[in-house]
């Protein structure tokens, strides 16, 4: 049986995950450095893709015990590294994130109807990242900046319609993510919560369009959404580290116009 060492290394730039329910298929071997990586949705639910960087210490056995032990949180060593967040079946997202060399598990977070994460149901994939060998490619260049904090969103200006990258950094001291919702007409980010359903990929109210999974205080990440005018909202999800309620009930939610 063969490694991930043993693997072929996907080319820089772009690496490309196709999610099913429930499973990963895509490279077992990525460069390092700033890395785009698109996730396409063939499923039937929600996904996205968190990248967890392992530390030198630990493996993917030790990481599948402890999420199984307890799958409300993460291992406190595991060390989010971001990635594209939540979409509809039959989209995509896309984040560009710097990933560093070592041993990573990609997962989703995301809960069935039944409550339970992806990640319980199989949707986990470990990888390697390895040191680049060619010229790293350059950060994007994005169109605005979304700041987190603890525990809310700061843009640096409005968003405007049509295809835009938007530079994500998180000046929190949790780690936090940024879900995209299109908001149906008429309806709110708080509308949108209050309906959520587990397994129920399209409410009413609206749907996820992307964003960037969770990302370690301090850390920056990119993704790339196509925006048509109209309402959004900017969600997170991630649990509070002490109370373990989740962000958007201590005020980390932003209803927003596109026009």
């Amino acid at each position: 049986m063969s490694s991930l060492r043993d693997a072929p290394v996907a080319e820089a730039g772009l690496v490309t995950f196709v999610a099913r329910d429930y499973e990963f298929s895509g490279p077992d071997r990525i460069p390092g450095g700033m890395t785009t990586v698109q996730l396409i949705n063939r499923g039937h639910d929600l996904h996205q893709i968190q990248f967890i960087k392992l530390p030198a210490s630990k493996t993917e056995s030790d990481f599948i015990t402890e999420i199984t032990a307890d799958p409300s949180r993460l291992p406190g060593w595991a060390q989010r590294r971001s990635g594209p967040n939540s979409v509809a079946p039959g989209e995509q997202a896309v984040a560009t994130i710097k990933l560093e060399p070592g041993a990573y598990v990609l997962l989703c977070g995301i809960p069935d109807k039944h409550g339970r994460p992806h990640v319980l149901l199989g949707m986990l994939k470990p990888i390697r990242v390895e040191a680049p060998v060619t010229q790293q490619s350059p950060m994007p260049r994005s169109d605005l900046t979304l700041t987190q904090v603890d525990f809310g969103f700061e843009l640096s200006q409005p968003i405007k319609p049509g295809k835009r990258t938007i530079h994500v950094f998180n000046q929190g001291s949790q780690a936090h993510e940024v879900v995209v919702v299109q908001l149906a007409r008429g309806a709110s980010v708080a509308d949108f919560i209050d309906s959520f359903v587990p397994g129920v990929p399209v409410l009413p109210a609206g749907k996820p369009i992307g964003g960037l999974a969770g990302l370690e205080g301090g850390r920056d990440g990119f993704f790339q959404t196509d925006f048509a005018p109209g309402r959004y909202g900017l969600i997170c999800f991630l649990p509070d580290m002490i109370t373990r309620a989740p962000h958007f009930a201590r005020g980390m939610m932003m209803d927003l116009t596109v026009q």
